[in-house]
């Protein structure tokens, strides 16, 4: 009982700064993982429109896309 009674006292500061430090950066990885997923595009999915993009200045300078033919093996292109 000594022995556990010595261990905790030893060096008290020390042990609780680390675990403010442990329960600090546990706290950050939890919000991190919890927090809203962010979707990237995959190229040949469908283009996601920016919201406001359309009706902005910079509409009459961005093109239409244009679709591109992808070939298939053994078929015709899809696409075009």
């Amino acid at each position: 009982m000594e022995r556990i009674k010595r261990f905790l006292i030893e060096s008290w500061r020390a042990k609780l700064v680390s675990l403010f430090i442990a329960i600090s950066i546990w706290y950050l990885i939890r919000a991190h993982l919890e927090g809203d997923r962010r979707e990237f595009p995959v190229p040949g999915t469908n283009p996601v429109l920016v919201p406001g993009l359309e009706g902005s200045i910079l509409s009459p300078l961005i093109p239409d896309p244009v679709p591109v033919p992808l070939p298939i093996p053994g078929g015709e292109p899809k696409g075009g």
